[in-house]
């Protein structure tokens, strides 16, 4: 029999109120929301950040032989890193969502509430995706201030944007399915980080030949990492590259789609990984 917890003991009754007026996921949203920025993840994460942007502004502001491309060239790796952060936190706290809930022995209170399992899903899913914003907010000065020439800080802003919303969208339902199927929370972390270098390693190496630019067009972080660089530091019109976002666009819709499916069979154990 489970134990209930007093986080179990607030969320029920706020839950049996809110699945007759289908607001089951407002609730869960809610109390994920609270466990990210109430608690010492979510700043500290913002505070990492914030000092990892700091450094690498003022090493930049500092050097006096910076040109306009070097500028653009570092207005781009504060973007990148700041979207790669942003990806991978998100994606950790999806795959956690679930399977740490199996292993605190707090999933099976949350199954036999009226919430349908869909709508749990959602509640987890919101909650993880609100790094990103904060995370791109975080960006905004600095990027602000390494701007050099025109267009820059749009050209960046916007890329980032929707480039990153796309693949935290992507990465977030993944680690949601990976954690869904889990036998432990353990596991389902290796599983998340272990695809996300794999597809993350791709945009740290040269690549060139046919085989490059079918990593290039098919890898959602690679294709994402080029579209930034071209339009940042390339300076090349939206128009030029808009290949290049098919790959997250797919990754974003195939990933959510699965996921949500995967949910709705959710289960207290999981099915693999026992």
């Amino acid at each position: 029999m489970t134990t209930l917890t007093p986080e179990d003991v607030r969320r029920e009754p706020a839950l049996q109120l809110a699945a007759g007026a289908g607001g089951g996921w407002l609730v869960i949203a809610g109390q994920e929301l609270r466990d990210i920025w109430l608690s010492a993840r979510g700043p500290a994460i913002v505070i990492g950040t914030s000092l990892l942007l700091s450094l690498l502004t003022y090493l930049a502001a500092s050097n006096e032989e910076l040109n306009i491309i070097d500028q653009r060239d570092t207005v781009n790796l504060l973007a990148q890193i700041t979207m790669a952060l942003a990806v991978g936190v998100s994606l950790l706290f999806t795959a956690d969502c679930v399977s740490g809930e199996r292993e605190r022995e707090t999933l099976e209170s949350l199954l036999v509430t009226p919430v349908p399992r869909g709508q749990v899903a959602l509640g987890k899913y919101l909650a993880a995706v609100s790094m990103w914003p904060v995370l791109l907010i975080v960006a905004i000065p600095y990027i602000w201030v390494l701007r050099e020439g025109e267009g820059v800080f749009a050209d960046a802003m916007l890329g980032a944007l929707v480039v990153g919303t796309l693949l935290v969208i992507g990465f977030v339902s993944l680690g949601l399915l990976v954690s869904i199927f889990s036998g432990s929370n353990r596991l389902s972390l290796a599983v998340a980080f272990f695809i996300f270098v794999l597809l993350l390693a791709p945009t740290q190496l040269p690549l060139g030949g046919w085989f490059g630019d079918l990593i290039t067009q098919t890898n959602p972080m690679t294709a994402g990492s080029t579209f930034l660089h071209r339009a940042i530091v390339k300076e090349h019109g939206w128009g030029e590259d808009l290949d290049l976002l098919i790959a997250p666009a797919v990754w974003a819709i195939a990933m959510t789609g699965v996921a949500f499916i995967a949910a709705g069979r959710l289960r207290l154990q999981g099915s693999f990984g026992r």
